[in-house]
């Protein structure tokens, strides 16, 4: 079946790959560059931030990865100034990337984040699925990674993603779409692209 790949991290990375195996990349090799979508800004009551592609509309990207984590932070420390976060001296970033350690430790503000973030991008699949129709949404990246996030942490993310994504698909996508963890952890890249080069030598 055809299979949707969203993988979170510094990015998001995107990929549609399709009953032959091969992964969708267009005429111009910008194939299937959904985290530069614009997200459903008025579902998920969050403002247009800058991405790092230079749009400004709101990718998703920034809604869903740890390159608009500062924004999102900075944001929700207006509503929590007694947080350690907001009286500490660490830059943007750093403050950024101390969210996931504090979020699996149970720390309300930063699990509210990755909700918003699993919130975001369950929006995400659902709009692609209107699009693509895929058997599999696989979902990677190091928000999945089973050595740098545990078990209840992913368990939490993953059932959010699904529950939001469910919510706006179309009922006979319910029961036929699964959406599932990836499984080969920093090995896929590797694999996938050795896939490709073995599916396009076949082609």
């Amino acid at each position: 079946g055809t299979v949707v790949m969203l993988a979170p991290g510094s990015g998001l990375g995107c990929a549609f790959v399709d009953q032959s195996g091969l992964a969708l990349d267009g005429d111009t090799l910008a194939g299937m560059e959904a985290s530069h979508m614009p997200a459903p800004l008025h579902l998920m009551d969050a403002k247009p931030y800058p991405c790092g592609c230079g749009r400004t509309w709101g990718c998703v990207e920034v809604y869903t990865s740890l390159s608009g984590l500062p924004y999102l932070l900075e944001e929700r420390l207006q509503k929590h100034a007694d947080h350690d976060l907001a009286k500490s001296t660490l830059s943007a970033k750093e403050k950024a990337f101390s969210l996931r350690g504090l979020a699996q430790k149970g720390d309300p503000l930063a699990l509210e984040l990755f909700d918003f973030q699993a919130k975001a991008l369950g929006l995400h699949v659902a709009m692609l699925a209107m699009v693509l129709d895929p058997k599999f949404v696989v979902i990677g990246g190091g928000l999945m990674d089973p050595e740098a996030t545990t078990t209840t942490f992913r368990e939490r993310y993953l059932g959010i993603l699904s529950d939001t994504a469910r919510a706006y698909l179309w009922p006979a996508q319910r029961d036929s779409i699964s959406i599932v963890p990836a499984a080969l952890g920093d090995l896929s890249q590797a694999i996938g692209a050795a896939l490709a080069a073995l599916y396009q030598n076949r082609s």
